[in-house]
């Protein structure tokens, strides 16, 4: 399998070290060679495993994707409860009162009893210039016990029956603080500024997320070779055990001979147990990262299914950190951030202003009052009506008092002034240097993706070339362990030699081994600073 990384990296290293400004369309992804298609047993119970599998289970499972899933929802019903400050309100109302005050002695009466019962509706809505809007439509049927002389209490009484209708329009509205768009609609501008952020935190997460596993998927498939590796490094020294028992019983070596290459069995065995854990550690880790459960789980190891399939990546260092500093997630969010104080300042801003504030209120009305008969003046009785309340609304007729006879206007501008106002001056000031403070965050955090760039670029170079380089040593490793056995063989060596170079081949294998890994780790943290691990592994931030 790695075998096709070192091709691709040697064509890798050499454009790295060109530097093309145009870099080649890629050749197809390379298959692994079947010298590196290895199974590696191990003492506890596996199930093959594919990368995007364990991508497909980690997004829907993971429990840190999942709170970045819940954080996103909770952010937009914060925006919809910032809209409700301008939602409209209705009120409904029913009244009823009663009283009574007889007239006494001498007293002046106008009524000495009331009985009404009412009912209204209203509707109010707040304004995103500031201030607010409400219409009020108010109804009474009222019962007055007059008395029929005001100043005999002996003369009697009668009852008279009013009805009134008495709509008001009602404007309130701020003219210096609290009074644009933007203050008045920085809550919802914050809050859906607040639920970007949280998608770009839920991007950022999914980026990790997948840069996370793809590292464990890749650790996991380093222990499943590297135990291969110790297995067949113990199987090596096995037939190095059965070519020194045929020589000493043929009396050409030593029994001495057989005990130290027993001894070097032994420590590959002790290796083999020590691969073996590593790699169901490293299963663990891949299963905690799909969410998986591990408690009560009879199948614990995997096997990763997936060979790395690596193309040519021409680094252009200027190219990278500029689709860095755009696509990267954690930018984002502080520009957001940024963009969120930016509201804070414009609000304290205003807040500095003098409060004027103008109120008004319209309140026509309708009345209709029962009218007693006068035969003398030729004055007919006549009942009220709610028919008369509504038409008295617009004027009794077409005389004089015409059209809104019964009205009432009422306004007022308030002036409040904080002569020194060192509260609003110290909020103000404060949101401003917030603002510098995310400001230079900002900035440091651009200069530090860039600096993770150049560095994972340079690692990517670096494990490139140690690929190739680690390859060569592996070969001629092999070689020497080759020709050390023949040597063996024919007594020109002893097994204090074939063992030397047993390790050599082990180390050379293991560095390999490495180089392809951190190959892969590195391209990974490249591709999450950039911001197209998602679009590398066919997934989507949502």
């Amino acid at each position: 399998m790695f075998a096709g990384i070192s091709w691709c990296a040697r064509l890798a290293v050499s454009a790295l070290a060109a530097h093309a400004a145009e870099p080649p369309p890629p050749p197809p992804a390379l298959d692994a060679p079947e010298a590196w298609v290895v199974d590696a047993p191990a003492p506890f119970r596996s199930e093959p495993l594919g990368l995007a599998e364990a991508l497909g289970q980690a997004a829907r499972h993971n429990p840190e994707l999942g709170a970045a899933a819940q954080d996103v929802r909770i952010s937009e019903a914060r925006v919809l409860a910032a809209q409700g400050a301008f939602d409209v309100e209705v009120t409904a109302n029913v009244t009823g009162s009663t009283s009574r005050r007889p007239q006494r002695g001498s007293q002046f009466a106008f009524d000495v009893g009331r009985r009404s019962i009412g009912g209204g509706f209203g509707v109010r809505r707040a304004l995103e210039t500031g201030g607010a809007i409400a219409l009020q439509f108010d109804t009474q049927r009222l019962r007055i016990d007059q008395p029929n002389d005001p100043t005999n209490a002996a003369a009697g009484r009668s009852s008279l029956t009013a009805f009134a209708v008495v709509p008001t329009l009602t404007l309130n509205h701020a003219l210096l603080r609290g009074a644009g768009l933007k203050v008045n609609r920085a809550g919802i501008a914050r809050a859906k500024l607040a639920r970007t952020a949280a998608e770009a935190a839920q991007q950022a997460a999914a980026q990790q997320v997948t840069r996370d596993l793809v590292r464990g998927y890749w650790d996991l498939l380093f222990a499943h070779r590297d135990l291969a590796n110790k297995q067949r490094s113990a199987a090596l020294v096995r037939a190095q055990i059965d070519r020194t028992a045929k020589l000493v019983r043929a009396g050409k070596r030593s029994r001495l001979d057989t005990r130290a290459i027993e001894q070097a069995l032994a420590a590959r065995e002790a290796d083999v147990s020590r691969a073996e854990n590593a790699l169901l550690v490293a299963s663990l880790a891949v299963r905690r990262a799909m969410g998986q459960s591990i408690g009560g789980r009879d199948t614990l190891g995997l096997q990763p299914s997936t060979d790395p399939q690596v193309q040519p990546r021409a680094l252009v260092i200027e190219d990278e950190i500029a689709r860095a500093l755009e696509g990267n997630a954690t930018l984002q969010q502080l520009e957001l951030e940024q963009a969120a104080l930016g509201i804070d300042v414009k609000v304290a801003a205003n807040a500095r202003l003098p409060r004027l504030d103008v109120a008004a209120s319209f309140s026509p009305q309708g009345r209709s009052i029962d009218t007693r008969g006068d035969a003398a003046n030729g004055v007919a009785p006549r009942r009220a009506t709610w028919g008369q309340a509504f038409g008295n609304m617009f004027g009794d007729d077409v005389r004089a008092d015409g059209v809104l006879a019964d009205w009432s206007l009422n306004g007022s501008i308030t002036l409040t002034w904080d002569v020194q106002n060192r509260a609003a001056r110290g909020a103000h000031q404060e949101a401003k240097l917030t603002v510098e403070q995310a400001r230079l965050r900002l900035a440091a955090a651009r200069e530090d993706v860039s600096a993770q760039v150049i560095g994972a670029a340079s690692a990517l170079r670096a494990a490139g070339k140690t690929i190739v380089a680690a390859e060569l040593s592996e070969e001629l490793a092999r070689e020497n362990l080759a020709a050390e056995q023949s040597k063996f063989e024919l007594g020109r060596a002893t097994n204090y030699d074939v063992l030397l170079r047993l390790d050599e081949v082990d180390a050379a294998a293991g560095l390999a081994l490495a180089a392809r890994v951190e190959y892969l780790a590195a391209l990974a943290e490249l591709q999450l600073l950039t911001g197209e691990i998602l679009v590398v592994y066919g997934l989507t931030g949502g």
